[in-house]
C-alpha cells in the first residue's frame, strides 16, 4: 500500500513543517495557521561552541494549531523495533508515518555520513514482499526515496506519528486574534529581548573561537545552521500574518517588517560565513544584530497596537 503524495517545496519550512504542511495539502487542507508559533528566539550563555544553543524558539503550538484549524491531528505512538513491519504495516492503510531519522542515515541527504542532525522523513507506503518503505523527505528533496525497513537504525527511537483528519470547524475572528496576543505573550514571556541582548554581547566577544575553529563544512557550523533556522522561521511567521490580513486583523505594514527582518538574519549568516572563511573578524556583524534587535522591537511594539 502507498499514498501518492506530492511534496511541498519550500526552502524556509523546518523538515517537521514541511511534512505537516505537505500531509495537509495531500488532504486538501490549508495549514497557514500552524506558523502562529513561529516567532521567537532562544539563547542560553556559555553554551560551547558558542551558537549551538541557539534556536527559533517556538511555541510548541504547531500540532495544536494544525487540529483546532485545519482538522489536523498528529497521534504520536511508541513501537517495538522487533514489531515495526507490522505496525507499519497496519497504519499506513490509514496514514502516512511521520518518522525521526538522523540524517546520518538519509543516502539521499548530503549529510550522509558525514554529520548526525535531527531530521524527520515521512513514510508513504511498504512494499510486503520486499519490505521495502517508501519515504518522502521534502526538507532534502522533492524525489521519492526507497529504503530498506531492515536499516532503520534502531538508535533513532522508537515514536512514530501518524494522521488523523477529522472535521473543519468555522471560526470567528476572535479565534484568530487570539493567536496575534498568544505570539505576544510568548515573546513578552519567554525573555526574548534578553536573549538577543545576550547573544548580540555574547557574539561581540566569542566569535572569535568561531573564527579560530577548524570546520570541514563550514555550513555544518552550529552558529550558522541555528541562523538559518531563525531565518526562515521569520519568513514562516510571515505565512500566518499574511492569513491575519487576509482576516482584516492587522496592517499589511507588518508582514514587510517581519520580511525584512528574515532578511536582516539571511545576510548575517552570508558575512558570517565569508569571515569564518577568511578568518576574520570586523564590526559589521556586530552593527546588524543591534539593528535586527531594534527591528524585533518595533515589530512587537506594531502588533500590540492590534491587540
Amino acid at each position: 500500500m502507498k499514498h501518492n503524495i506530492e511534496p511541498i517545496i519550500n526552502e524556509y519550512f523546518s523538515c517537521y513543517q514541511i511534512i505537516l504542511a505537505t500531509y495537509a495539502s495531500y488532504q486538501k487542507r490549508s495549514y497557514d495557521m500552524m506558523f502562529a508559533e513561529s516567532w521567537g528566539f532562544k539563547y542560553e550563555k556559555n553554551e560551547h561552541p558558542f551558537g549551538i544553543s541557539l534556536h527559533p524558539g517556538y511555541q510548541n503550538r504547531g500540532n495544536f494549531l494544525l487540529e483546532k484549524f485545519h482538522g489536523i491531528r498528529i497521534k504520536d505512538t511508541q513501537y517495538i523495533v522487533k514489531e515495526k513491519l507490522l505496525e507499519f504495516q497496519s497504519i499506513l492503510p490509514h496514514s502516512p508515518i511521520i518518522v525521526y531519522y538522523d540524517v546520518f542515515n538519509c543516502p539521499w541527504n548530503i549529510s550522509y555520513r558525514r554529520n548526525h542532525i535531527e531530521h524527520f522523513i515521512l513514510i508513504t507506503g511498504i512494499d510486503g514482499k520486499s519490505e521495502h518503505l517508501y519515504v518522502l523527505d521534502p526538507y532534502s528533496t522533492k524525489n521519492e526515496n526507497i529504503i530498506s525497513i531492515d536499516d532503520f537504525a534502531q538508535d533513532n527511537g522508537y515514536i512514530y506519528s501518524s494522521f488523523i483528519k477529522i472535521p473543519l470547524n468555522s471560526f470567528p475572528a476572535e479565534d484568530y486574534h487570539l493567536e496575534i496576543v498568544n505570539s505576544l505573550n510568548h515573546i513578552r514571556d519567554s525573555n526574548f529581548f534578553l536573549n538577543l541582548e545576550n547573544f548580540h554581547n555574547d557574539f561581540q566577544i566569542r566569535f572569535e573561537e568561531v573564527i579560530l575553529s577548524e570546520y570541514t563544512d563550514i555550513y555544518a557550523v552550529p552558529l550558522i545552521i541555528n541562523l538559518r533556522h531563525i531565518a526562515n522561521q521569520r519568513y514562516c511567521y510571515c505565512v500566518f500574518l499574511n492569513k491575519m490580513i487576509t482576516e482584516k486583523l492587522i496592517d499589511p505594514s507588518i508582514l514587510k517588517n517581519m520580511e525584512s527582518i528574515g532578511e536582516k538574519y539571511s545576510l548575517l549568516r552570508i558575512l558570517l560565513i565569508k569571515q569564518i572563511m577568511k578568518k576574520k573578524n570586523n564590526r559589521e556583524c556586530a552593527d546588524i544584530i543591534n539593528d535586527i534587535i531594534d527591528s524585533e522591537y518595533q515589530a512587537y511594539e506594531k502588533m500590540k497596537a492590534f491587540t
